[in-house]
């Protein structure tokens, strides 16, 4: 295979690998772009010499388009910074792509996961940080990163700029019901932790998928969460065949569909959502994430 290959063993696969598509990008603040190629979003920012990208998107074809957009959108300046929101290979996995000399910034978790799972092109990580919330300063910009506890992926990271009241959190809440499997949530915490961005000042939410929302967007997407939550609960009580597809989505459907119906991709997802969920009340989580005190993660099992 000649495409970085992230976790694939196939040659089939290269095609897809090395596929570069359209990517779609808007500038929503003086120096702050979003970008997306249809489905995953992140964003990027102009420093005083140089780009500041987060993630990578997740195909070497895809790092290759997404650092063409910045240099169209930035021209002159390089993508010095990688910032990476978590450790998953379809949003971070191709840094080497997009810019093999940059530096890679990352949670210690995130690191940690990165470094054990040895990935082709998921860059490893350069500087690590540590704690809930960092205030960064990187080429003139300033603006903070925060970790509130699991709530996607491993050591999670959530990008706040309070100058421009803008909010970055990838794969977590979308203001639509399309991401409707949700296999990698932690729900223990998840909407608490959602919940919490909601004391700082934004205005625009950029989530990790599809399209921007606002305040009002966001906490629709928390409510739909938590109402996901309470009646995969209920099911149990009423007997509902809990490991089937077909009764479980005609169950939560009807359950919800006064409330939600509206959401895009409601009646499309809202059954896998249910069937993903039902099976964290019934198994308990996925792993330590997913326990009162998730911090032990890989605490001391690895050293970077």
């Amino acid at each position: 295979m000649s495409e970085n290959r992230g976790k694939f063993t196939r040659d089939a696969a290269q095609a897809y690998l090395a596929h570069e598509p359209e990517m779609q990008v808007e500038k929503i603040s003086d120096s702050i772009w979003t970008i997306s190629d249809g489905n995953c979003r992140t964003i990027f920012m102009e420093g005083q010499t140089s780009v500041i990208a987060f993630d990578t998107f997740g195909t070497p074809g895809r790092a290759r388009a997404y650092k063409k957009a910045v240099a169209d959108s930035i021209p002159g300046k390089a993508i010095k910074t990688i910032i990476y929101s978590h450790d998953h290979l379809d949003h971070c996995g191709f840094a080497a792509d997009l810019s093999a000399d940059a530096e890679i910034i990352a949670d210690e978790i995130c690191a940690k996961v990165i470094k054990l799972r040895q990935a082709e092109g998921q860059s490893q990580v350069t500087k690590v940080l540590n704690g809930s919330k960092n205030e960064m300063s990187i080429d003139g910009c300033k603006f903070t990163l925060l970790n509130p506890g699991p709530t996607h992926g491993s050591g999670n990271i959530s990008a706040w700029f309070a100058e421009d009241k803008i909010l970055f959190s990838s794969d977590t809440v979308l203001a639509n019901a399309k991401y409707g499997f949700v296999p990698d949530y932690h729900l223990c915490n998840f909407v608490k932790f959602m919940r919490g961005f909601l004391e700082l000042e934004w205005d625009v939410f950029v989530p990790g998928r599809y399209g921007l929302t606002d305040r009002a967007g966001f906490e629709k997407g928390c409510d739909y969460i938590e109402a996901v939550q309470i009646e995969s609960q209920n099911a149990f009580a009423e007997f509902v065949p809990i490991w089937a597809f077909e009764p479980m989505k005609g169950y939560v459907i009807n359950k919800l569909g006064e409330r939600f119906a509206d959401l895009e991709g409601f009646e499309d997802h809202v059954g896998q959502t249910a069937l993903r969920i039902v099976h964290h009340y019934l198994m308990g989580g996925w792993g330590l994430e997913d326990t009162p005190e998730p911090s032990v993660l890989l605490a001391d099992e690895v050293e970077l």
